[in-house]
């Protein structure tokens, strides 16, 4: 199925054996057809369209295949999962990013005469425009997640691009979702599609669990889950103004975590996602935007901090755990109305089994905890009853440090700061 050459890695980073979606798109790709691949997330989808295009690709023919990736974080792990295989082949590969100098790329571009360019929307169509990258150079143009890709650059910059490729060249869109783009592809670029779609022949390990909690104690709960058996997580925000006015708050527990914000430089971007993925600390704080199509090892939690407000943010939340048929766990929060909300958003995904959960020590557990018994109320009616003023005295003060206790103990995000005088 691969070169001898490709084998050599696959072999080395223990992939030997590929996964349905790059079964199934391999030899559509390498024969030259444009096609939308859809498959769910974490299921190898960026060697499936890598390998057969940098097999097809030919030294010393610059730019000859354009990934393009919606966001800094994503072409960056794209040509580091990509980079073994390009140096195998014998080829050259740059990545183009708003967040890196643009003089050096543009050197790089210059010097290098790279057969892969791998770029994020703005700074690609800032090269091309200034005529570094011209269409008749290139042979495969590939749009990842294309399913969201609307959202971060205008149609009519990629539809333009694609119908003025050649002939003999390509258009490969992956994704795991349907959208816009992917389904009316063939109208978008003039060109022919062939469809090849996976999503209902894969199985999912990951489960969907709903964990009910009020606003007030949401900051008790994630210190909860941050403590469970083999804990990695990544807890996923609306907005950037709601992530950071919630990590002021919880910045004052004893709970790591890092911020993947998109006003922070790309080096702290990238060493969130270092300390994430090297266990350093096990918890990371994003937003959508941020952490689009981010394949990070090993997590295993994926925490919903709000109801997201579509299926297809909520699939490609959960695509952050459990890839590659891993153990993983999706946990929204909220309460009742929150749970009815998500039932009814998720009711047409056949594939999610959404459950009510609930703690049990140090792991999650579906079975609803027995409620504590009440107290013997013939018995308490008896002591009242016999009790002096000097009992009556004790109840009184002893139920006023009751209160203090309870009004201590609920106030604010972090109770562990309060200090109570003993």
């Amino acid at each position: 199925m691969y070169q001898e050459k490709i084998k050599k890695v696959l072999e080395k980073e223990h992939k030997t054996k590929p996964t349905l979606i790059q079964k199934e798109t391999y030899d559509a790709i390498i024969n030259g057809a444009s096609i939308v691949a859809l498959a769910k997330t974490g299921t190898g989808k960026t060697l499936a369209y890598a390998i057969p295009s940098l097999e097809r690709a030919k030294k010393g023919q610059a730019n000859s295949v354009v990934i393009i990736a919606p966001t800094t974080e994503l072409a960056v792990q794209i040509r580091h999962a990509i980079n073994p295989y390009i140096h195998a082949l014998g080829l050259k590969g740059v990545s183009l990013v708003g967040a890196g100098n643009r003089k050096r790329q543009e050197d790089n571009l210059k010097k290098k005469h790279p057969e892969v360019v791998v770029a994020t929307p703005g700074r690609f169509f800032d090269f091309f425009s200034s005529g570094r990258i011209k269409v008749d150079q290139i042979k495969t143009l590939v749009i990842d997640e294309a399913d969201d890709i609307l959202e971060f650059t205008k149609m009519e910059l990629l539809s333009s691009l694609g119908q003025n490729l050649g002939s003999d060249a390509q258009i490969l869109l992956f994704g795991a979702t349907d959208s816009e783009i992917t389904r009316d592809a063939e109208e978008q670029f003039a060109r022919t599609f062939l469809l090849i779609d996976v999503r209902n022949d894969q199985v999912s390990e990951t489960k969907h669990y709903f964990l009910q909690v009020d606003n007030a104690h949401k900051i008790d709960f994630l210190q909860r889950l941050t403590r469970l058996d083999k804990f990695k997580g990544i807890l996923f925000f609306d907005s950037n103004q709601t992530m950071m006015r919630f990590a002021g708050i919880f910045g004052h527990t004893k709970t790591k975590f890092e911020l993947l914000a998109n006003e922070f430089g790309k080096e702290r971007r990238e060493k969130a996602l270092r300390d994430l993925a090297s266990g350093n600390t096990r918890l990371l704080l994003a937003t959508d935007l941020a952490a689009r199509g981010l394949d990070i090892s090993g997590v295993t939690y994926v925490i919903n901090f709000d109801i997201p407000s579509e299926v297809n943010t909520y699939l490609h939340r959960a695509g952050r755990t459990g890839r590659m048929n891993a153990e993983g766990y999706v946990v929204t929060l909220g309460d009742d109305h929150d749970f009815r909300d998500l039932k009814k958003l998720l009711e047409d995904r056949d594939d999610i089994d959404l459950k009510r959960v609930y703690f049990a020590g140090y792991h999650l557990t579906e079975k609803k905890p027995k409620k504590d018994k009440e107290p013997d109320k013939d018995k308490h009616e008896e002591n009242t009853q016999n009790n002096n003023s000097k009992k009556l005295n004790i109840k009184a003060k002893n139920s006023n440090k009751k209160h203090k206790k309870r009004k201590n103990k609920n106030k604010g995000y972090h109770p562990h700061y309060l200090k109570v005088n003993k």
